[in-house]
């Protein structure tokens, strides 16, 4: 038996513009990151994507479960042609989806997705476990009547599959070296995003990014000088990588503590034993931190006028630590309501 797992992949990315490196992994990188997790869990055999769009996917004979990360951000108004498709060109076959789970503007669990949406996870679950991201969408899920699911968080935590991993955390040093990240540039910054960046770029801080979308005037709030000076600093510190082995050797190479609002990003350094804080700005990554104890502060709570040392205190990994093993062992279950446990075995 074989896993099938549904990715664009092998792609030459230095045959590509930069747009076209975003678009083959679905333009945030932070998604190899996920990605790299799975593979090196299930070893699958990898099924692109645009197989399934163009309508020349072919079933493997040899897969007996399908997997999907194609549901990991549900939205009201959004529908999912393509994974009916999956479904569609797989038979009767199992198609698991990891991380399933909803975007919303509130807390509120009484969220309308589109009928399409629910009629097709309600057709998943009849074949499968739905691998869920948190307790929120677990509970929107429930109130439609989606009940054949488990809460898996994301699937970056658990590469190495390691029941003993724990992050201890170095004594502070004054000259440890941060990486920052930030999340999309879209909108106003808020008056603690700017003190964020500006604080960065005071220090020439590296920054990784994860997107493609530019630093613009408007984001600055037609601020010229500090629209001019962040620009710069970006241009001169920005990383981007299209690769997760570099990213990892990056980071163990030149970071000791990463700050910022990128959830991938800073789960990338944890899982490489460096020590990371998350600045929570969306139901998203609340509801994953809250899943898994990770260290977290409000990013409107940023001020400028703290040491570095008030953060890296703030990055307390106490309570991660006692809930990993929880946490994985929930994952095995849910592996092992799947069928994939046994379709892992060689």
């Amino acid at each position: 038996m074989a896993i099938g797992l549904f990715w664009n992949d092998n792609v030459h990315f230095d045959l590509h513009e930069w747009p076209m490196k975003f678009f083959w992994v679905g333009n945030n990188t932070g998604n190899l990151v996920f990605i790299r997790a799975l593979k090196n869990i299930f070893r699958p055999r990898v099924f692109p994507l645009w197989d399934i769009d163009s309508g020349t996917f072919r079933d493997d004979p040899e897969v007996s479960h399908y997997i999907t990360t194609e549901l990991i951000w549900l939205t009201e108004n959004t529908t999912y042609p393509h994974v009916w498709k999956m479904l569609s060109g797989i038979g009767d076959k199992p198609l698991v989806p990891i991380s399933v789970g909803v975007h919303s503007r509130t807390d509120s669990t009484m969220i309308a997705l589109h009928p399409d949406t629910v009629r097709l996870l309600r057709t998943i679950s009849e074949r499968a476990v739905l691998g869920v991201r948190g307790e929120y969408s677990a509970a929107v899920l429930e109130r439609l009547g989606i009940l054949n699911l488990k809460i898996i968080g994301c699937p970056s935590l658990y590469y190495g599959m390691d029941d003993a991993f724990r992050l201890t955390k170095p004594e502070f040093r004054e000259d440890m070296r941060l990486a920052v990240n930030f999340r999309t540039f879209y909108g106003s910054l808020r008056p603690a995003e700017c003190q964020f960046l500006t604080w960065a770029a005071n220090r020439r801080l590296p920054f990784v990014e994860q997107t493609q979308q530019e630093l613009t005037l408007l984001n600055c709030q037609n601020n010229g000088p500090q629209h001019e000076y962040l620009s710069a600093w970006l241009k001169e510190q920005k990383k981007v990588f299209f690769e997760v082995e570099p990213w990892v050797s990056w980071l163990r190479g030149n970071v000791d503590f990463s700050l910022g609002s990128r959830f991938h990003g800073n789960i990338l350094a944890i899982m490489n034993g460096i020590p990371a804080l998350t600045m929570v700005i969306d139901g998203r990554m609340q509801e994953l931190t809250r899943l898994f104890r990770l260290p977290v502060m409000d990013a409107a709570d940023f001020s400028m006028d703290k040491p570095l040392q008030h953060y890296y205190d703030l990055a307390d990994f106490t309570e991660f630590n006692r809930v990993y093993p929880q946490r994985l062992a929930a994952f095995r279950n849910f592996l092992d309501k799947n069928g994939l446990t046994e379709a892992m075995k060689p």
